[in-house]
């Protein structure tokens, strides 16, 4: 009986030493189909890599096109006429004592007469407009030129002193009388150059 039970538990040993390399062939078969995926996951990375690595880097901002010179802005009439006002006060202030009240005192007459004209300078002097230039104030050493550029057209072309077109009265002082004359000669010049505007053919005549 004891030889039976000795044999019994020899044949259940080799049985459990023979179970246990199968238990373990089982651990190496899954070690061994985990590690393909582990190798395919490898694999998958360099791929991202390159993908990243294909994909085009950010273009630079472009350049906006650099424009031409920029226009003077349009100002309005009434502001281009006081800068052209402070301009000639300013060129008035620079001249000497003997022709500077003459200046102011004429320039005063013009305005007052020409209600519709503008003033600048030309030339270096104070010009008056109303369609073109009809008058200059020309300031000298010891006297000052009023001069019309179409005196030789006036209603009273003979009371001016030269001949052709343009005609000048000299100023030394403040003359009543040609003072007088002065206002009317500066009304016919304005009225002059406003007819010439007004009889000019348009295009579309």
């Amino acid at each position: 009986m004891a030889n039976a039970r000795s044999k019994k538990k020899a044949k259940s040993g080799s049985k459990s030493k023979a179970k246990k390399p199968a238990a373990k062939k089982k651990v190496v078969a899954r070690a061994a189909a985990k590690k393909p995926k582990v190798k395919a996951k490898a694999k998958k990375a360099p791929a991202k890599a390159k993908a990243k690595a294909s994909k085009p880097a950010p273009k630079a901002a472009k350049a906006k096109p650099t424009t031409g010179p920029r226009l003077p802005r349009v100002l309005a009439p009434e502001v281009s006429n006081a800068l052209a006002q402070a301009e000639v006060e300013g060129l008035i202030s620079r001249l000497p004592p003997p022709v500077q009240p003459v200046v102011k005192m004429l320039r005063k007459v013009v305005l007052e007469v020409a209600p519709e004209a503008s003033e600048q300078i030309e030339n270096g002097a104070p010009a008056y407009f109303a369609n073109g230039v009809f008058a200059r104030i020309e300031p000298g050493e010891h006297d000052v030129l009023v001069r019309f550029l179409k005196g030789g057209k006036l209603p009273s072309a003979s009371e001016l002193p030269g001949d052709g077109d343009a005609r000048v009265i000299t100023f030394q002082d403040a003359d009543a009388l040609k003072e007088t004359v002065l206002r009317k000669v500066v009304r016919e010049a304005v009225m002059l150059n406003l007819s010439d505007s007004a009889s000019t053919p348009t295009a579309e005549a």
